[in-house]
């Protein structure tokens, strides 16, 4: 198929229509109502996540020049602790070992939980390999323009977006925190998304545009999937 070269003005539109729909959804509170500090919060982190992709994706290629110059040895052994964060073989082996340690020990409400957990995870994860080889966008290893597309491709060139790292930790760390309601424990799942997020750039794996909206995608469908499964319990 033949590559598609689009704009930055239509690239901007296009990825800053997820977050700008999603919060036009949410239906107003009626006149003189005070919305809830939730609903406040949830509205700036998307304003906030909107104009850090739109940042991103004018500094792509800053970005990657810069990682590329500052690269080391002990740069490389820091980043290496991401792969384990971010990907199935350890992420998967890790829910399950929870999940069936919380049931012998009879956990029953950790065990539960560790399900719902374990649920955002595998929708973030089908959504994620859904998305990767439909919009096929280049990796910055190419050597290309960061905004070449080759839409339904098969090879792992054109599959920059989304990263599966980082859907993968934001959609695991979102739900825990999401579960847990702790402070500490909403801080501690940005810094691991973060961590993964900056070693993808580092490693010339994603641009940093991937990275920012692929937080974004987990963390909606972590939130979607969380609210989801609590409703449907609820009504039981």
């Amino acid at each position: 198929m033949k590559e598609r070269y689009l704009r930055l003005p239509q690239i901007a539109l296009i990825v800053l229509a997820l977050p700008l729909t999603r919060m036009a959804a949410q239906a107003p509170a009626p006149a003189g109502a005070t919305t809830g500090p939730e609903l406040r919060r949830e509205r700036a982190a998307w304003e906030a996540s909107s104009f850090l992709l739109a940042t991103s994706l004018v500094l792509d290629e800053r970005l990657r020049a810069f990682a590329l110059a500052h690269q080391s040895r002990q740069l490389d052994r820091l980043a290496a602790g991401a792969d384990i964060l971010g990907t199935a073989g350890h992420i998967v082996p890790a829910l399950v070992g929870t999940y069936v340690t919380s049931r012998l020990l009879g956990q029953d409400r950790f065990a539960a939980a560790t399900l719902r957990v374990g649920l955002a995870y595998a929708a973030s994860d089908a959504v994620e390999s859904l998305l990767k080889p439909t919009v096929g966008r280049v990796r910055p290893n190419e050597g290309r323009e960061p905004l070449t597309f080759r839409p339904f491709s098969a090879g792992g060139s054109f599959q920059s977006f989304p990263s599966a790292h980082v859907v993968h930790i934001t959609s695991l760390a979102s739900a825990v925190a999401m579960e847990a309601h702790r402070p500490w424990m909403t801080a501690l799942a940005g810094v691991a998304t973060t961590y993964v997020g900056m070693q993808r750039v580092y490693r010339d794996q994603h641009w940093s545009s991937d990275v920012v909206a692929s937080g974004m995608l987990g963390v909606e469908i972590a939130r979607t999937t969380m609210s989801w499964l609590h409703a449907r319990e609820a009504t039981r």
